[in-house]
């Protein structure tokens, strides 16, 4: 048979067939056949399923179908060697919630700070972006503008985010962490870093009255990794433990093993580490109202504060983070290229060039 330019053999036809021009004028019914020199295979469209991957008699030993699970281990140790928050910073947020909101609905708010070499942790601020709570949810606007200036003004005075911080409410509960706490503990240790830390601030109620307690955690390194690829399912009513999936074989009833048990659900408390908490007093003040509350935070209250502060310096008067925060949001003050300018007389206890002081005492006189 000939050979096409291609390798395939024609195979012979008609003599009236050859004379064909086109595929169309062949005879009805006529059929065409390609002649490959080689074996030929054509790959399916349809994926293959894991077993039928497996070659012809494969088998599974027990330690290979364990060794295809996984495991739920407890983190002995923490990353975050201790946290230290400012006292001030601290009641502040505190005293909010249990004056204001009377533990009836979560708040939450981003930690800002240092860390060092040996994974301690000291928060000097508080911010409370913009944001909806009920009694179990939470969820906090972020990578919004005014964020932005936060971690401006933060950056600026020589610290970073170093967590976050949320209460619970005053709703009895039986855990220490329901599935959507667990998850938004475990997204934030993998934005900020592994000394990310949470502060839980929460009322205990007894028969001989409340108590508020105030503490701080991490999850452990393998919630982070599960909560990232998606095995934690959304609950439909919170509870102390954590419904998984694998979403590689979201079919699977039992996808890992604690205690030795091939378990779906897993109790919160294994992805818990306590971290030791201390307070300190930091290098800002804070008692200018703060942001995005129900109590007011104007022209009235920064008039006030300022006449309160008269006596001070004026750098002293300013270093207070959520009177810098209002200050970056005026219009008369550009960030960049005036605030930084306050920043670095805070940060080395320098005069206030007169001009600043001009524009920010008007503000106050408005």
């Amino acid at each position: 048979m000939p050979q096409s330019s291609y390798g395939l053999s024609l195979l012979q036809l008609p003599t009236h067939v050859h004379h064909c021009s086109s595929v169309q004028d062949l005879p009805v019914l006529m059929q065409i056949y390609m002649q490959y020199p080689f074996e030929r295979t054509v790959q399916s469209v349809v994926k293959k399923s894991v077993f039928e991957g497996r070659g012809f008699g494969a088998k599974m030993t027990v330690e290979q179908l364990i060794a295809k699970q996984t495991r739920i281990e407890r983190q002995e140790e923490p990353h975050c060697a201790s946290v230290s928050f400012d006292k001030h910073a601290a009641n502040m947020f505190q005293s909010y919630v249990q004056s204001a909101l009377a533990f009836s609905i979560k708040r939450g708010g981003i930690l800002y700070g240092n860390k060092d070499e040996e994974g301690n942790v000291t928060v000097h601020a508080i911010y409370e972006p913009p944001q909806e709570a009920s009694p179990e949810t939470l969820q906090m606007e972020r990578e919004t503008e005014e964020e932005m200036r936060a971690d401006f003004i933060a950056k600026s005075l020589g610290m970073e985010k170093v967590g976050w911080i949320f209460t619970q409410s005053s709703k009895e509960r039986d855990y220490i962490m329901n599935s959507e706490e667990i998850s938004q503990m475990a997204a934030w240790q993998d934005e900020v870093g592994e000394h990310c830390v949470t502060g839980v601030v929460s009322l205990a109620v007894s028969d001989e009255g409340s108590d508020v307690h105030f503490e701080a955690f991490q999850v452990s390194d393998q919630c982070v990794k599960l909560v990232k690829a998606g095995w934690f399912d959304v609950q439909k009513e919170p509870s102390g433990v954590s419904t998984l999936t694998n979403p590689k074989e979201p079919t699977q009833k039992q996808p890992v093993i604690v205690a030795g048990k091939d378990v779906k659900e897993v109790d919160n408390d294994y992805f818990l580490i306590p971290v030791k908490i201390m307070d300190h007093e930091g290098p800002l003040t804070a008692g200018f109202p703060i942001e995005n509350r129900l109590l007011p935070q104007g022209p009235s209250e920064f008039k006030q504060y300022m006449r309160q502060s008269s006596s001070k310096p004026y750098w002293q008067r300013l270093e207070d983070f959520h009177l810098l925060m209002y200050l970056a949001k005026q219009p008369g003050l550009d960030l960049v290229n005036d605030v930084a300018v306050l920043l670095e007389c805070i940060k080395h206890k320098a005069s206030v060039p007169e001009g600043y002081t001009l524009i920010i005492d008007s503000l106050a006189e408005s």
